[in-house]
């Protein structure tokens, strides 16, 4: 046999037992991190839609709310806009949260509804006018929109990296490792059968020469 194991193997039943559960072993996590790569790929593929889908929804937002700015300088002027803009109620922080696709953790923003505390503009009603107001509105949903966004997007970027690492962990497994513990369990195998073969020969050839010397 031309081929040889690993340092620290030997060719013996026990080392075969021993390899043969490796392999059930590497076959079995195989199996699971099948299962969970095509979990983390499924829900990737959900959450890729999910975010073109909002970020529709954010364009959209802002391609009204731009308008209705301009709109809002031109009924007053663009010093009243700034002004109210720089004592407008504030959003709040939001916290990042994780949620487990498959034992992966993933990043999700815990976004309040409404975005803003108060359905009252914080620059107060003298402030204003009708479409400052309606300014201020329509800003507030293309923030809010904006936010959702990012937080499907960074889901989306920890998901694709976890995949990546599953899916080199899987390939490992698939080519390299179950491929070797099986040319080991070949060998060791092939090893014992000549061994009992030679066995075999030597039973027999003893055995003829002990009948021949009582003839």
């Amino acid at each position: 046999m031309s081929r040889r194991l690993p340092p620290g193997l030997r060719p013996t039943r026990i080392e075969l037992q021993k390899v043969r559960r490796r392999l059930v072993t590497a076959e079995k996590g195989h199996e699971l991190l099948r299962e969970k790569l095509d979990a983390m790929v499924m829900e990737f593929f959900s959450l890729t839609k999910r975010r073109d889908e909002m970020r529709r929804t954010m364009e959209e937002a802002f391609a009204a709310a731009y308008p209705a700015l301009m709109e809002a300088e031109m009924a007053g002027s663009r010093r009243e806009v700034e002004s109210a803009a720089a004592v407008e109620r504030t959003i709040p922080d939001i916290p990042a949260i994780e949620k487990g696709i498959m034992g992966v953790g993933i990043p999700a923003f815990a976004i309040p509804d409404p975005l803003r505390p108060g359905k009252m503009p914080g620059y107060g009603l003298a402030a204003g006018n009708g479409r400052l107001d309606a300014a201020s509105d329509l800003a507030l949903e293309a923030v809010d929109a904006a936010v959702r966004l990012a937080g499907v997007e960074g889901a989306i970027l920890r998901l694709s990296s976890r995949i990546a690492s599953v899916r080199r962990r899987t390939n490992a497994l698939d080519s390299i490792l179950i491929p070797r513990l099986k040319g080991i369990i070949a060998y060791i195998s092939d090893y014992l059968e000549e061994q009992e073969r030679e066995d075999l020969f030597r039973r027999k050839r003893t055995k003829s020469r002990g009948e021949e010397r009582r003839w």
